[in-house]
């Protein structure tokens, strides 16, 4: 009993604790310099089935312009970049071309911090939602 209450006292050190706690500072340091959209999201249709997967880069602060990355869902992982990304205010538009189709997304957030609108792919529109794609994930 002596050795099990030895061996679980070395299993934290000092050194072990004071690691993890550097390595939790050193995550919410980045998360500050993350702004709300950056992140990987998924684009759902009406019925939650996913469109796209969005890989998108938001600085804190909108210290600079939105960028990104797409890919069609259940594709292969080759992503391509997104052509235009904006956000302004409330609303959110992005723009890609997909096998010569334009894909036009027009997005609104909700009080609750979600996405949702219209995506637009060769002329037909189409009602999505934006969701992070990490399970139990919520917007910033």
């Amino acid at each position: 009993m002596i050795g099990l209450a030895v061996a679980l006292g070395l299993a934290v050190t000092p050194e072990a604790a004071d690691l993890t706690g550097r390595m939790r500072e050193s995550a919410s340091a980045a998360q500050a310099l993350q702004g709300p959209l950056d992140g990987t999201w998924v684009l759902d249709d009406s019925h939650r089935r996913p469109l796209f997967v969005l890989q998108i880069t938001d600085q804190a602060g909108g210290a600079g312009p939105l960028a990104g990355a797409w890919r069609r869902s259940g594709a292969s992982p080759r992503a391509s970049p997104i052509d235009a990304i904006t956000r302004q205010g409330d609303r959110l538009a992005i723009g890609f071309a997909d096998d010569g189709k334009l894909v036009r997304i027009s997005l609104r957030r909700d009080h609750e911090g979600g996405w949702s609108g219209v995506a637009n792919e060769d002329g037909h529109d189409l009602s999505v939602a934006l969701r992070p794609s990490a399970p139990g994930a919520s917007p910033r």
